[in-house]
């Protein structure tokens, strides 16, 4: 008999607290009325539509019977086709199906997980949710109900579908485990809320009649392709398609804002349902260790992209992902408690410290300090068993392996790799990390920046300088640095609210209310702060300089001076392969011959020939790495040495295109390695004293 792990709930629960708020009945009731609204001018639009259906049959009926010609049966069928397409434009949402697809996914039977498919049916019984039709595992830090939804699942039951992520199992203990798929079912429990899946499913057919009408489109034009008489009829209903969009885009914007509004709720009901099963500490820590999961599992991700180009592929990248989470934990001094680093909302808010906040009406999900308050508000808590999520699945290590090797499925190895062991991963990791560490005098005050010589002049002087690194690099001038690249992010977050990019009747600022019209007014005044904290810095930068210039002499000048040089050429690399992306950018979207070769003419009269330049500049200047199995450096020296057409004909040529753009973002890669490379040289070499020269 197979023993499953399966953590303990709250003694006992008040169902009241698990009732709808009032906040989500205000919610109901406004979707409830947009939806209303929308289906009156739907079906408003629905009768009209028909009444021309009727009108075109008629008329093209009474014009081929009055002049039974070629031309006027191909013109009375125009007509016609034109109603018919009209309504079916109407109706075609009844006929699609939403599919929830993932490449990673893979389906798990009972027979190979005994033991997570009795933890998985326990949940369900509990939280009275119907068990999953299939479970499914994935490579991501993330978990999920899913089904595939079409206009009749608003009327027929659907069973739904779970979906597992590796990636989060890696990180969470099993009680976390327990309330993040407690979560999921809480959507689609008996005690939730049935009304946010019809309303899904409602916004899903509205988004379908706007937005998915590829196949629609290319339906009209291929009955414009028979005759050209009849093209002329197809552009008149895709006239009058875009028509009924324009009136039913205002309609959808209203729901959906509506819809936004009712599934922040419906995340809150959810961890409420969590809380009742597993406890309200449990699926907050659970969720506070996915954020962080999830960065450290992009590491471990794009680390395997850079062995790959070192012919190195990692046997398990969730190993790598354990790798990376104990980094930070050590880092950032965090307790170890089970094997995991101890997160809460207070170390996951220390790396966002904004002085912007406003409620996003736009936002599907309630911010992690919002979900930790109404989880709070239940007092639901359950002492945590600290037991490893993976003491539900047998063969653990075989399914990391199973998914790792799915992950390189995706990845192209030009010749064989050698595979990283996990105690190799630990030591590249580090050492790549001590690679990139800025000496600890400096205290991180040149961390993830760049020092910026281009305004000074150098000028000699015998002054002893008054300014010392015990002056420069203190905490408060480290703090300086983390200031302006919060600043600059809330900078963002004001523009995009003054621009109406984010859609808001008013927000705080530095604990002051302002209503959304002054926006403009907190921007030019966050801009002056910036501005005046980056002159701070630049100053601080230039005393340093004189420091260690009054120690090394004008040598260091030289140093400095070669720097400057090299981030100006970097800046103009970076520049001019902007322009060749932004100029090849509408040859990956829909576009018509006349265009294309409009691009491909102005290509290779201006953004060319200035991109080879700076591509042999970066030859010359060792930039491109040939160390790899992609062969970069070759790759560079074929493109300047060949002449590409990207166009011949009606033919894209695809691997002219992928190679410009491949040298492009590449070269630019490497580019911000050596600036990094060489700044980290200059900073350690100042502190190698020796007699001013």
């Amino acid at each position: 008999m197979t023993t499953t792990i399966y953590p303990a709930g709250p003694v006992s629960v008040d169902p009241g607290k698990l009732a709808p708020s009032s906040s989500f009945r205000k919610n109901v009731s406004a979707v409830i009325s947009s939806i209303v609204l929308f289906f009156v001018v739907y079906l408003i639009l629905v009768i009209a539509a028909v009444a021309l259906a009727v009108a075109c049959f008629y008329g093209g009926i009474a014009l081929i019977v009055a002049l039974p010609k070629l031309l006027t049966i191909v013109a009375g069928l125009g007509m016609m086709g034109v109603g018919v397409s009209v309504i079916f434009f109407l109706v075609k949402f009844i006929f699609s199906v939403s599919r929830m697809e993932n490449a990673g996914r893979v389906e798990i039977h009972e027979a190979d997980q005994p033991r997570l498919f009795a933890f998985i049916r326990r949940l369900s019984e509990e939280t009275k949710t119907p068990f999953p039709k299939k479970i499914f595992l994935s490579p991501d830090v993330n978990a999920c109900v899913f089904y595939n939804s079409s206009f009749w699942s608003m009327f027929f039951p659907v069973r739904k579908n779970l979906e597992i992520g590796v990636g989060l199992v890696n990180a969470v203990n099993i009680s976390e485990f327990k309330a993040i798929i407690a979560h999921e079912f809480g959507h689609f429990s008996q005690r939730s809320m049935k009304l946010g899946s019809f309303t899904y499913n409602v916004n899903r057919v509205i988004f379908n009649m706007l937005y998915e009408n590829k196949s629609y489109g290319r339906f009209l034009e291929s009955w414009g392709r028979i005759d050209g008489l009849l093209s002329i009829f197809a552009v008149i209903t895709a006239k009058i398609a875009q028509g009924i969009q324009s009136i039913l885009r205002h309609s959808y914007q209203s729901i959906n804002k509506n819809y936004m509004g009712l599934s922040r709720q419906m995340e809150f009901h959810a961890d409420a349902i969590a809380a009742s099963v597993a406890g309200g500490n449990n699926i907050v820590s659970g969720l506070s260790r996915v954020e962080v999961a999830q960065g450290c599992y992009n590491s471990a991700v794009e680390n395997a992209y850079d062995w790959v180009k070192e012919q190195k592929i990692s046997t398990n990248i969730f190993n790598d992902q354990r790798v990376v989470l104990g980094f930070m934990a050590e880092k950032h001094g965090l307790a170890i408690r089970g094997g995991l680093p101890v997160v809460d909302l207070q170390f996951i808010q220390n790396f966002s410290k904004s002085r912007v906040n406003y409620l996003d009406q736009w936002a599907s999900h309630p911010t992690l300090a919002d979900r930790k308050k109404n989880v709070e508000a239940l007092e639901l808590e359950v002492p945590a068993d600290e037991t490893l999520a993976w003491s539900v699945f047998d063969n653990a290590e075989e399914l990391q392996r199973q998914f790792t090797h799915k992950f390189y499925e995706t990845v192209t190895i030009e010749m064989p790799a050698k595979p990283v062991a996990d105690d190799e991963f630990h030591q590249l990791f580090y050492s790549r990390i001590e690679e990139q560490k800025m000496p600890d005098v400096y205290n991180g005050f040149y961390t993830d920046r760049y020092v910026d010589p281009s305004k000074w002049s150098y000028q000699h002087t015998t002054a002893t300088p008054t300014a010392t690194p015990e002056t420069i690099f203190t905490e408060i001038n480290t703090q300086l640095i983390k200031s302006v690249s919060n600043n600059q992010q809330d900078l963002d977050i004001l523009k995009a609210i003054a621009e109406k990019q984010i859609d808001v009747k008013s927000f705080d600022f530095d604990g002051i209310k302002y209503p959304s019209e002054e926006a403009a007014q907190v921007v030019a005044q966050l801009e002056k702060e910036i501005e005046s904290q980056q002159k701070e810095i630049d100053g601080l930068d230039l005393q340093a300089f004189e420091y260690y210039r009054s120690l090394k002499g004008e040598r260091l000048v030289e140093d400095y001076q070669a720097y400057g040089r090299l981030v100006q050429e970097h800046q103009d690399y970076i520049t001019t392969a902007g322009k060749v992306l932004e100029r090849l950018f509408p040859l990956y979207h829909d576009v018509t011959l006349e265009s294309a070769e409009q691009v491909v003419r102005s290509l290779k009269a201006e953004e060319e020939p200035a991109f080879k330049k700076v591509l042999q500049l970066a030859l010359d200047r060792g930039v491109i790495s040939n160390n790899q199995p992609t062969l970069l450096a070759d790759e560079a020296r074929g493109f300047l040495s060949k002449y590409y057409e990207y166009l011949i004909g009606t033919d894209f040529q695809q691997h002219e295109l992928q190679a410009i753009t491949r040298l492009a973002i590449e070269v630019g890669n490497d580019w911000e390695k050596m600036k990094f490379r060489r700044h980290r040289e200059l900073l350690a070499s100042q502190l190698e004293v020796s007699p001013a020269a």
